[in-house]
């Protein structure tokens, strides 16, 4: 399993806002704004060559208009939406790990095991993952990246002011 740094303008997230936990938002911008993000593990992505072949026409179509206003968008997020956002927010990198197979996955649950990831929601396999991302987005029907979603949540007023303030100032 590759782990890199990405922008949120290049990860697909999962359409799953507001942000379900403002306790686990509030802990990982902390992290993330005052330099301990060491201590926030990788979230879990799918490179979009795994996943495009498994959609339906309707929904490659979709994703090739999000592309075209996208094109640095080359990872579908499997877990880690409020990661991902407190990174956004502080205007960091976003670490990633990168699924390829399923042994990837299994080193990952490991990890979670061993207590260095809290939790995992992906699946057992490489498969799961894809049928899991698959059935989202045929149900949402929206693709957006992390940074498109972060600030539609700015927008919305769904993030402390705090939080939004320190977007603003970077």
């Amino acid at each position: 399993m590759k782990i890199i740094n990405l922008n949120s303008n290049q990860i697909i997230t999962l359409n799953d806002y507001p942000i379900r936990n403002d306790q686990i938002l509030k802990l990982y911008f902390r992290m993330s704004h005052k330099g301990k993000r060491s201590l926030v593990p990788p979230c879990p992505v799918l490179s979009e060559n795994l996943l495009i072949s498994h959609f339906n026409n309707k929904l490659k179509n979709l994703f090739i208009e999000f592309q075209l206003r996208n094109p640095k968008a080359k990872y579908f997020l499997l877990d880690g939406s409020h990661k991902t956002t407190a990174a956004t927010l502080s205007r960091k990198r976003i670490p990633v790990m990168i699924f390829e197979s399923d042994r990837d996955i299994q080193n990952a649950k490991r990890l979670v095991e061993e207590g260095e990831i809290l939790s995992l929601t992906t699946g057992a396999t490489i498969r799961h993952a894809i049928n899991i991302l698959k059935r989202h987005f045929n149900k949402t029907r929206i693709f957006q990246t992390v940074e498109e979603k972060t600030n539609k949540m700015i927008r919305k007023k769904q993030l402390p002011t705090y939080m939004i303030k320190v977007y603003y100032e970077k």
